[in-house]
């Protein structure tokens, strides 16, 4: 648990003073708490607890910079390595089900709740033939439609 003494702004600040200035001024902890009349236990801990701190904030830092970054590249282009075929599928099954509806892709989209620009963004991989993939092949054998093969043919 963290101390209130360590979350009082006004310890923060006089704290990360000193240690600011001890960082410029090139003694050692030892010597700088002795020239400011400071106990080195104590500054060891607020060191300790604002690196800490610091370092927290640095890689949040880091992070919102690297999601900024991603949102102005936009999307990243679709890698064959990346897409799982279970999302292969899943589209092209969608893309055959609009061709064969005669619904525009708004519509399609709508009526399924899919994302109209992914959708188009698939009809258009498939279409390229970018990707493809026989959906059928990956359904659950229980899906498949049953085949029989007692049927006789009628010669009469």
């Amino acid at each position: 648990m963290v101390s209130k003494r360590f979350q009082n702004t006004a310890w923060r600040s006089y704290w990360s003073t000193h240690i600011e200035a001890w960082r410029r001024s090139g003694l050692s902890r030892t010597k700088y708490c002795r020239d400011h009349r400071l106990n080195k236990a104590t500054f060891d801990r607020w060191l300790k607890q604002l690196e800490g701190a610091e370092a927290a904030k640095k890689a949040a830092e880091l992070l919102r910079e690297q999601r900024r970054q991603c949102r102005r590249r936009g999307p990243s282009p679709l890698c064959k390595s990346k897409r799982s075929i279970a999302v292969q599928a899943f589209w092209a099954m969608h893309v055959e089900a609009l061709n064969w509806s005669g619904l525009c892709a708004t519509h399609y989209a709508n009526a399924h709740n899919l994302s109209l620009v992914s959708l188009r963004r698939w009809r258009d991989l498939f279409d390229s033939g970018e990707v493809e993939i026989d959906w059928r092949a990956y359904l659950h054998p229980s899906a498949r439609a049953k085949i029989s093969s007692g049927a006789s043919p009628s010669y009469s």
